[in-house]
Order: C-alpha cells, then sequence, then structure tokens
C-alpha cells in the first residue's frame, strides 16, 4: 500500500499499520534504546505518540528530548508544558539547554541555521552517550516540498533536490524519519484525534525565514502547475538517483581509500582521477566529513577547486573542512587539522563522551566504581607524550608525527594526563581499575 502511494506520487495517509510499514527499514529490535525529538509543535507531538504506542509493542525504550535554544523568553515555559505533557504519557523527558543562544537574541541576523546545528549537536551527543541507536525526528511530506524548493533556488544538484533521506548516519547515531509520506494535516489530526495540546512556534510564521516564505507561496506554485504530488514524485526520483550514486561513491572508496586507527586517510591519486569527475567529488567530500569530524561536507565551490588541484596537475598541499592534505607518492594523505580540533570536554555522567565529532569514548572500572566528575577528554600535548614515553607504556613507538599525535584523545583528571587510549596508556595509580574504549565513528 505504501509503495503504490509512492509511485503515484501521493501523500500517503497515515494509519497504524502505515506507520508500522514507515518503521520497518529501520530494523529497531526489541531491547534497543532510541530518542525523539519534541519542540512541542504538532508534528513532533503526533510522532511521539506514534511512536510511544511503537516502542511499547515492541519492547523498545523511548525518551524525548527537548532543546531549550535560549532564543525566546517565552521558551522556558513552553518547554516546561511539554515536560509536563509527556510526563502525563509515562514518556521519558530530558531537556538540553543551548547556552550560547541567550547571546544571539539580540542580534540582528537570524540565528535559526546555528540554532538548528547546535539542536542536531546536543541530541546526537545525548544519544551516543546514552546507547540510543536512534534519534527520531518528525519531518513530513509538507517539509520536503519546501527543502525541494529550497535547495532549488540554491541551484542544488541531485543530493540536494533528493531533499531529506528516511535516514542518515551521524556521530554513530541514525537520524529516522518515518513521517516523511505522510502530511502535516494528518499529523494535526492525530493530534486533535488524541486531545493532545500542542506549542505553536512564532517562528513558523516569521517571513524573515526563507523557508516560511516558500511554505506561503506553494498555493501560487500549485496554480501554475507544481502541485505536491507532482513535487513530490521528483523528490523521489531524485532520492533513486542519489542512492545509485551513493553505492558508487561506496564501492570506490572501499577498493582505493583507507583509514588507519590514528584519524589518518589514504587515498589513491590514480583511482582518484580514473574516476568520474561526479564519483570523485562525492568520495572527497566524504573522507572529508568523517575525518574533520563534521556533519555536513564543505562548500560545494571550493571542494570543487580543490579537486579540480589535485587532477589536474602539480600539487603538493592543501587545508580544507578542517583537514590537511598532502601527497605522499601517489597517495594523497588526508588528516586532521590539528588547529581545528576540539578544546577539553567534560566527560559525562554516563561515562561516555563524543570529541571532535570522530571518537567516542566509554570510560569504566573493574572492580568498583570510578567516579567520572572531574575527568575531561582533549587533545594529546608535547607534554602527555613525553609522559607516555617516560613511563615505558609504549612496547613500540609508532612513527607518528606530531601533527597526527596531537589530534588524539587523551583524558585527564586534576592530576594530569590519565590515559591516553591510543597507545594503550593508563596512569599507574589508577591501571588497575580504569578501562577505556576507544571507537572510531
Amino acid at each position: 500500500m505504501r509503495k503504490a502511494a509512492e509511485d503515484a506520487g501521493r501523500d500517503q495517509a497515515l494509519t497504524p499499520d502505515a506507520f508500522e510499514d514507515a518503521m520497518a527499514p529501520f530494523q529497531i529490535a526489541p531491547g534497543a534504546r532510541v530518542a525523539v525529538a519534541v519542540s512541542g509543535g504538532a508534528d513532533s507531538m503526533a510522532l511521539t505518540l506514534l511512536l510511544s504506542q511503537w516502542c511499547e509493542a515492541n519492547d523498545v525504550s523511548l525518551f524525548a528530548l527537548t532543546v531549550d535554544h535560549n532564543l525566546r523568553a517565552a521558551a522556558a515555559n513552553e518547554v516546561r508544558q511539554v515536560s509536563a505533557w509527556l510526563s502525563a504519557k509515562g514518556v521519558s523527558h530530558t531537556v538540553l539547554k543551548w547556552e550560547e543562544g541567550r547571546a544571539l537574541r539580540a542580534e540582528a541576523s537570524s540565528p535559526q541555521n546555528a540554532a538548528r546545528e547546535a539542536r542536531y549537536a546536543l541530541m546526537l551527543e545525548w544519544c551516543a552517550e546514552h546507547n540510543c541507536s536512534h534519534l527520531f525526528v518528525a519531518h513530513h511530506a509538507d517539509d520536503q516540498i519546501e527543502t525541494f524548493w529550497m535547495r532549488l533556488s540554491r541551484g542544488s544538484g541531485i543530493d540536494g533536490l533528493a531533499a531529506m533521506s528516511a535516514s542518515s548516519r551521524r556521530g554513530g547515531v541514525t537520524i529516522a524519519r518515518p513521517l516523511l509520506d505522510f502530511p502535516k494535516s494528518d499529523l494535526i489530526g492525530l493530534c486533535e484525534q488524541e486531545r493532545q495540546p500542542w506549542v505553536d512556534d512564532p517562528s513558523n510564521s516569521d517571513e524573515n525565514s526563507t523557508r516560511v516564505r516558500f511554505r506561503n507561496t506553494q498555493r501560487l506554485l500549485e496554480r501554475e502547475g507544481f502541485t505536491r504530488p507532482r513535487l513530490l514524485s521528483t523528490v523521489r526520483h531524485m532520492r533513486r538517483a542519489k542512492e545509485a550514486l551513493d553505492q558508487q561513491v561506496a564501492a570506490f572508496l572501499d577498493a582505493s581509500f583507507t583509514l588507519d586507527a590514528y584519524g589518518v586517510g589514504r587515498l589513491s591519486m590514480d583511482a582518484l582521477a580514473d574516476a568520474s569527475q561526479e564519483i570523485g567529488l562525492r568520495a572527497l567530500s566524504r573522507i572529508l566529513s568523517r575525518i574533520g569530524g563534521s556533519v555536513y561536507g564543505p562548500r560545494f565551490e571550493k571542494l570543487e577547486t580543490l579537486y579540480g588541484r589535485i587532477v589536474g596537475g602539480p600539487w603538493q598541499g592543501a587545508t580544507l573542512h578542517g583537514c590537511v592534505l598532502a601527497r605522499d607518492g601517489s597517495d594523497l594523505v588526508i588528516m586532521r587539522e590539528r588547529a581545528h580540533i576540539e578544546g577539553a570536554k567534560a566527560v559525562s555522567n554516563a561515562a561516555r563522551v563524543i570529541w571532535d565529532g570522530r571518537f567516542r569514548l566509554t570510560v569504566g572500572a573493574r572492580d568498583l566504581k570510578f567516579d567520572v566528575k572531574g575527568l575531561v577528554v582533549e587533545g594529546l600535548s608535547p607534554d602527555d607524550w613525553r609522559v607516555i614515553t617516560e613511563s615505558k607504556a609504549l612496547q613500540e613507538r609508532p612513527n607518528l608525527s606530531p601533527a597526527i599525535r596531537e589530534t588524539l584523545p587523551v583524558i585527564k583528571d586534576e592530576r594530569g594526563l590519565l590515559a591516553a587510549p591510543h597507545f594503550e596508556y593508563v596512569r599507574k595509580d589508577i591501571n588497575s581499575e580504569l578501562i577505556v574504549h576507544l571507537e572510531h565513528l
């Protein structure tokens, strides 16, 4: 039924069976932990109602996350109201605060883009630290159409015109969008049917927002033939093309690219030159995003310029997107740029932390409860390296330049260096107690 609606380019009716079908591709097993982003609007409240029922029926733990951006004085009261609604439904709720938002209230420029980046960063980090495999967000069919128009106006290619995908992977967490085939009117209808109130965010009607302007002109565009079914059908065509290209990029990287335990990548320059320009550009963007610990790729104009320099003739090195690129014989070597790594970051009470968008560290204890309060993760310093080498912890000193070593994470307490997981170093006074697990994202 869902497939037939997609082929016809129509919105899918939001029924229990249709939502069950929409959840199937995510393959969430019993016992899993998932989170849902809840702003308090009709979209996210409807998704939470649906997920709450689905999770209960499938033995999955659900956690609701709300970000207080501190952009509006009224937001604090709205967050409290959302918390009360979720408590009445028996849904666990956590509020994450973006403290920087308060300083942006008085700025003339729109802080919405910065708020969006911060919102995802806070929620994805919480999910990673609390073992939630998926973060569900309530984007729907109306959002797809607005996204398509916005990206078309910017001259986007296939990726942009494919709008939003049902799932994407960031920081070890899957962002899941099960409502992309359902119209907003159905989400409002569900809330009304369940007598679930919602919050109306004034920014959703702000004419300064590009998304709102496209939303308000949709009726005019429909009179000119740009109907919802046609636009949604176009988005699906673009998505299929994007998926085919993604498969080719994955095959190219499997054959031509390696990433070592220290976050240093190697790409065959001959393979890059032989590949089609489209595949080469996509592969290079994906590499820079992963090694740079970034959610998004570099700006296309800069990426295209770099690609042209690499394949066009004699070339030695460059920096882009928080990465350093250098030539080593027939290989292109890509590493994290030391000047752009994240600063010190506290280890959470869950004893897990995502650092620099590249590494997830989990701190545990063998025999006794280890207190993580006061522990931080930061980049390895020359003094840290001296401590490691003088301790004779290294069985064999790896041939790493300072430019690579100093982009790697270490754990510290008030006494200094506590652990350096890449080099299997743990300070002697807690060596028998501490376990540190390191994962490259």
